[in-house]
C-alpha cells in the first residue's frame, strides 16, 4: 500500500501467500508461476536516501519471498522495492511489469528510473578506540542471560564493565530448590522433579520443568560471570511483547540507576514449519517477539539519549531460510528499523548483524548437520563475541546492516 499498512499488511501478505500456494505451485511445476512483492523504502531497500515516513514493516515482505524461493523452487519469486517518491504512473507500471518477467536477482531496487540489486561486501573487522559506551553506562539486554547473546554480552563486560539489566521470559526464583542441590545430571534432575511433583506428572510436563531448571541454572551462571568482570548485572522476568510491563520496567530501573545509554535486543523464538504448515500463532510469537519487542523497548527508552542500539538480526534475513517464514520476515524487519534508527539518531551507534548459525545456542545437533550439508559454517563463541564487542562500539556512522558468518 502507498501508506503505512504495518504489522497487519505483512500477515495478511503472509496469509495469502499461504492461501495461494497450491495454485501458485501447480502453476509453478508448469513454468507460469510467479511470486512478487512490492515494497516503499526508498528504491534500494533502505541503504539509499529512505526518508522517516518509510514504511519499515514493508521491509518484510522481501523475507517472504526469499523464504519462498526456498520452498517453491519451482516458482519465479521477486522482491521489488520502489521509490516511494516516484510518480505512479504508467511508466512506474511499465517498469515493474517488465522487472516482474526478468530473471536474475531476487531483490531489485527501482529507483530514478533505474534498477539496482544488492552486493555482499567483504570488510575487515572493525576497532573501537573511542567506544560507544563507557564504564558504568546502564545497557537493557533482551535474551542476554542465555545463549549467544549472553555470550556476546560477557564479553562486552569484560571490556568495558557497563551495567546491565537482562530481560527474559525465564522465571528465576532466588534459589533453587534444596533437593536438587548438587545433582547435575538430567536422570538425576528428572527423578527429584517426579518425587516432588504436584500435580501433573505426565512426561511432557517432566520434560518443561527439566528445561526450565536448566534454563534457570544457565541464567544464574552467566549472572556469576557477568559480576566476575566488576560489572553489574540484574535479571528481571519480562515478556518483551507487553509494552505495559516493558515501560513500566524501564521506568523504575531509570528512577534507581539512572538514564539507560544502550539498547541490545537479542531476544528471539523459533518454530520452524514451512509456509503452508506454519499457524498464525507460530507466525505471531516469532514476529512479535522480534518486532514488536523492539517496538516496545524504543517507546520505552525515548526519554533517553541512547548512544548505542545493537539488534540480533539474522542471516535468514539476508537470504530466506526453508521453514523459517516468519523469522526471515521478523529480521528482515529488523534490519530496517536499524535503518531508519540510525537516521534519526545520529549521535548513536545504531547496528543489525545478520548472524549466521553459531556452533552453541539455537543450533541442536540435528541443525548442525543440515548446515554442514548446506557448506554454511558455524562462528566459534569466542569468535562471534570478539566480532561483537568490536563492531557493536564503532563510529557512528558505520555499515547498520552487518552479515556475519563464520569460513
Amino acid at each position: 500500500p502507498a501508506t503505512n499498512g504495518g504489522d497487519a499488511f505483512l500477515k495478511s501478505a503472509f496469509r495469502l501467500i499461504q492461501v495461494a500456494a497450491p495454485a501458485l505451485r501447480a502453476a509453478g511445476r508448469n513454468g507460469e508461476g510467479a511470486l512478487v512483492s512490492l515494497s516503499r523504502l526508498d528504491g534500494l531497500f533502505g541503504l539509499g536516501v529512505m526518508n522517516a515516513t518509510a514504511d519499515v514493516v514493508s521491509g518484510g515482505l522481501a523475507g517472504l519471498v526469499k523464504t519462498a524461493h526456498h520452498e517453491w523452487p519451482e516458482i519465479h519469486c521477486k522482491a521489488l522495492d520502489l521509490d516511494p517518491g516516484a510518480a505512479s504512473g504508467t511508466e512506474l507500471a511499465a517498469q515493474i511489469t517488465e522487472e516482474i518477467f526478468r530473471a536474475g536477482p531476487i531483490e531489485v531496487g527501482l529507483f530514478g528510473g533505474k534498477r539496482y540489486s544488492l552486493e555482499i561486501e567483504t570488510a575487515p573487522a572493525l576497532d573501537n578506540p573511542a567506544p560507544a559506551l563507557q564504564r558504568g553506562d546502564l545497557v537493557v539486554v533482551t535474551g542476554g542471560a542465555r545463549g549467544v547473546t549472553a555470550t556476546s554480552v560477557l564479553e562486552l563486560a569484560r571490556r568495558h564493565q557497563p551495567r546491565f539489566l537482562l530481560l527474559g521470559r525465564s522465571v528465576l526464583p532466588d534459589a533453587e530448590p534444596h533437593w536438587l542441590n548438587g545433582l547435575t545430571s538430567e536422570a538425576d534432575i528428572k527423578k527429584a522433579l517426579l518425587a516432588h511433583a504436584d500435580g501433573d506428572r505426565s512426561p511432557k510436563r517432566l520434560e518443561a520443568n527439566f528445561r526450565e531448571v536448566m534454563a534457570q541454572r544457565e541464567i544464574r551462571a552467566h549472572l556469576s560471570a557477568i559480576r566476575a568482570t566488576g560489572a553489574l548485572a540484574h535479571y528481571t522476568t519480562l515478556d518483551v511483547r507487553d509494552a505495559a510491563a516493558v515501560a513500566a520496567t524501564l521506568a523504575e530501573v531509570r528512577a534507581a540507576h539512572g538514564p539507560i545509554r544502550g539498547l541490545i535486543h537479542g531476544a528471539g523464538v523459533l518454530a520452524d514449519k514451512l509456509i503452508e504448515q506454519k499457524t498464525e500463532e507460530q507466525f505471531d510469537l516469532v514476529y512479535g517477539t522480534k518486532v514488536q519487542g523492539l517496538r516496545n523497548l524504543l517507546a520505552a527508552t525515548a526519554p533517553d539519549e541512547l548512544r548505542l542500539i545493537a539488534l540480533f538480526s539474522s542471516y535468514t534475513g539476508r537470504f530466506g531460510r526453508t521453514g523459517q517464514v516468519d523469522y526471515a520476515a521478523a529480521n528482515e524487519v529488523l534490519n530496517k528499523m536499524a535503518q531508519a534508527e540510525a537516521r534519526r539518531r545520529p549521535q548513536c551507534r545504531v547496528v543489525a548483524f545478520n548472524w549466521g548459525p553459531w556452533n552453541g545456542g539455537m543450533v541442536t545437533e540435528g541443525l548442525r548437520k543440515i548446515f554442514e550439508r548446506e557448506g554454511v559454517g558455524l562462528i566459534e563463541p569466542d569468535a562471534g563475541a570478539d566480532f561483537f564487542v568490536r563492531d557493536v562500539l564503532a563510529p557512528t556512522g558505520e555499515a547498520v546492516e552487518v552479515l556475519a558468518l563464520a569460513p
